[in-house]
């Protein structure tokens, strides 16, 4: 088959890192396989494998690109098209729309699009709802991440049930447990003394740190040994909340905003506890990297991907979204009396976001768009 999958730059993220490891893994199956960019930059660059071709469309913006992104359709017509992230695929759309190829588009839902347009973040975002309603549902077929997202962005864009796949993430590799034995100079992460949490994630409204920090406040007044750090850079404005709460609760002895880091996986194998405090989830892959790195974990039962990777609370504790008071409680608990957690059944649970197998449940689903054309 030949694929090309679509997303705009490839910074760190989790949906970056989702359409890099399909691209790999359909082209070491002997796919033919383009990787099309709207710039070719991004610092997950150098992860693509020499066996994926990547088309630069040299746009400046993702909304500048349609054209070019028709003019590379017609001129490669791949037998696929597979976009990512919400303007990708508004995109994508219009090209497919433009183009008039036989090529099939594949929209791949990320996220929660209910709940991520309840409060649009820029006056761009105001029209996206509109137009995901009048574009997506002319795709051939939609994936989705999790169940969650597969109900919730369908309910929101009138697709029916039938027309949506849940195929969870390719999270798990080899290298992560490689790269998790690295060193990391870190003062707190190298003392057994030092109860350490771990968040890590773009900073942005979803991901909720305030409530984090706010809970954190609540846990150093009963365990003053434990310290949070938070990986990951993004909204300015969010980032000086956060660290006008640190400087309010007095807390810049115990707390760590990192930035971006290169390898989020060797701060997370050192850290006594992982926490997410997400509004919203599409699926929560650094959450599936915790829990294969044998960590407890702490997340909001928040819509959508957390429920389902910790199976209602089996395989992690869950708490209300937006609760500083129940997330300190659980830190605690976590502190106070470590959790036991049933091994065997979380090894089987997180063979479903292996790359190997995710890959193959990609190359089967496309395979069987592909029969259905022949029908």
């Amino acid at each position: 088959m030949y694929i090309a999958l679509f997303i705009p730059v490839l910074t760190f993220g989790g949906a970056e890192k989702v359409v890099i490891a399909l691209a790999n893994g359909l082209a070491e199956k002997g796919h033919k396989v383009d990787l099309v960019l709207i710039k070719r930059e991004g610092q997950l660059l150098d992860t693509v494998s020499d066996k994926v071709r990547i088309v630069s469309l040299n746009s400046k913006k993702t909304f500048l690109s349609v054209w070019k992104l028709k003019s590379y359709l017609k001129e490669s017509r791949p037998e696929f098209l597979l976009s990512g992230l919400d303007n990708a695929n508004i995109v994508s759309s219009l090209a497919m729309r433009i183009a008039k190829v036989k090529t099939k588009h594949i929209i791949t839902l990320h996220t929660n699009l209910k709940q991520s347009y309840l409060r649009p973040r820029t006056k761009l975002h105001r029209f996206y709802p509109a137009w995901m309603r009048k574009l997506f549902p002319h795709a051939d077929h939609f994936v989705a991440v999790s169940n969650c997202v597969a109900k919730q962005s369908g309910n929101f864009l009138g697709v029916n049930d039938d027309r949506i796949e849940v195929i969870y993430n390719p999270v798990i590799n080899s290298k992560i447990k490689e790269r998790a034995l690295e060193a990391v100079d870190n003062p707190w992460l190298n003392d057994p003394n030092y109860f350490t949490m771990v968040a890590a994630g773009r900073i942005f409204e979803a991901k909720d740190y305030p409530t984090m920090l706010k809970a954190f406040a609540k846990v150093l007044q009963e365990a003053p040994h434990a310290r949070l750090i938070i990986l990951g850079d993004g909204k300015q404005t969010i980032r000086r909340e956060m660290e006008d709460i640190i400087s309010k609760e007095e807390m810049g002895h115990a707390v760590e905003l990192c930035g971006f880091v290169h390898n989020p996986y060797a701060y997370i194998n050192k850290a006594s506890l992982f926490v997410l405090s997400s509004k919203w989830e599409g699926f929560g892959n650094v959450l599936v990297e915790a829990l294969y790195l044998g960590k407890p974990v702490i997340s909001t039962a928040c819509e959508c991907g957390p429920e389902e990777i910790l199976q209602k609370g089996k395989f992690g504790s869950l708490v209300p979204v937006g609760k500083p008071d129940e997330l300190a409680k659980a830190m605690i608990d976590e502190i106070k009396v470590k959790s036991f957690r049933d091994k065997e059944a979380l090894s089987l649970h997180l063979k479903q976001m292996e790359d190997e197998y995710v890959v193959s449940r990609y190359e089967e689903f496309l395979q069987q768009r592909v029969e259905e054309t022949k029908g």
